[in-house]
């Protein structure tokens, strides 16, 4: 009896090895750097990008060439393992998904009508334009809905607690839409991004965390990833993945590769193309990733960008992908770490840290507490 038992549960076990997705086995190795790339101006241009972002100190960075390390360096306590929050970055994950979705046939395409997803939901009178939105409105933060910039955090703060009837999927259609979609640009991190999130995850019929590391982290060997939930166990659309410098490294040559990996096709080429418009718009924003001119040596380029200068720059023109991550600085630190203690510090954080941030989307408690 005993082995019969035994014999069970080993064929049960290799019939779940044999269907579970093959992990990556490639592997990074060094490589010669080419004879025009200049370290020096590379870290100048991380220190620049650092200030602008509240951050002068660049955590790591790592420079990919014809698949080879060219270059790479991190600060104390960092290296390519060490997981690092990527804030906006995890946009840029929602939209590989929603390519993920649409080529298993889950989505019809990023014209599909996003209600059609929420059949359910209420739309309040003089609110109908919501019956418009796509899902490539969402992907490009011109559903209409508040940006960030509009203090869309409110938001959050009146659901920050799960109730019976709570779903964060469905912000869109709770929060007041502001313009007609298509006809404004609004960056969002908050209610448009949760929506487009949850939308996946109800199309795939599944965890929306789950999914992504069974058809995207798992077959790249992206190990590291974890990504937070909302208060109603729904992984947030616009921010809270962890990540190794790593793991963005796949990430990067995934979209170098036009969504083939290793003899497969992960993602739709045609989808990864339309994620660099032949015409940027104003903002220079693609399916949630950012694009360049085609000036030489930027052609076809984007970028998945997050706060603290988190980036994954994709350069086909180059065959080169550089990554970076970074984290507040010591003054921001400080003066967070107090408010998270004393209502006098958190007044300070108010009035002098939060209008610099470009992350308001973001709730305040998670955006406070993720400096460190």
């Amino acid at each position: 009896m005993l082995k019969k038992i035994a014999a069970f549960v080993l064929g049960v076990t290799l019939l779940l090895a044999l269907c579970a997705p093959a992990a990556s086995a490639i592997e990074f190795t060094e490589g010669p750097a080419p004879g025009d790339f200049r370290p020096l101006r590379l870290e100048l241009e991380m220190m620049r990008r650092g200030l602008a972002n509240v951050n002068v100190f660049t955590d790591g960075i790592v420079v990919l060439r014809e698949g080879k390390i060219i270059y790479e360096r991190y600060a104390r306590g960092w290296d390519r393992t060490t997981p690092h929050r990527m804030y906006s970055v995890t946009k840029s994950v929602v939209s590989a998904l929603v390519g993920i979705a649409i080529g298993e046939g889950y989505i019809d395409s990023v014209q599909q009508k996003v209600v059609e997803f929420y059949p359910d939901a209420v739309i309040a009178p003089g609110q109908e334009g919501k019956l418009d939105m796509t899902i490539e409105h969402l992907l490009t933060h011109s559903s209409g809905l508040p940006g960030d910039s509009d203090d869309a955090d409110a938001w959050w703060e009146a659901n920050a607690s799960p109730g019976e009837a709570f779903d964060t999927g469905k912000a869109a259609f709770e929060i007041p839409q502001v313009a007609a979609p298509g006809g404004r640009y609004a960056y969002s991190s908050g209610p448009g991004l949760q929506t487009l999130a949850c939308l996946v995850s109800r199309a795939v019929g599944m965890n929306l965390f789950e999914y992504a590391k069974l058809k995207l982290f798992g077959p790249l060997g992206m190990d590291s990833v974890t990504w937070d939930a909302a208060g109603d166990g729904r992984s947030y659309g616009g921010f809270g993945i962890t990540m190794t410098p790593e793991d963005m490294l796949r990430l990067g040559i995934l979209y170098l590769n036009e969504g083939a990996w290793e003899g497969g096709q992960i993602i739709p080429a045609d989808y990864i193309v339309a994620t660099r418009p032949p015409s940027p718009n104003r903002a220079n924003y693609g399916y949630l990733w950012r694009t360049y001119s085609d000036e030489p040596g930027y052609e076809r380029a984007v970028r998945a960008a997050g706060f603290f200068g988190q980036f994954i720059c994709v350069l086909p023109g180059q065959d080169m992908v550089i990554v970076r991550t970074g984290s507040a600085g010591p003054v921001v630190r400080a003066v967070t770490g107090a408010a998270l203690k004393y209502p006098a510090a958190e007044r300070l954080f108010m009035r002098i840290v939060y209008p610099i941030a470009p992350l308001k989307g973001v709730p305040l408690r998670y955006f406070m507490e993720a400096m460190f």
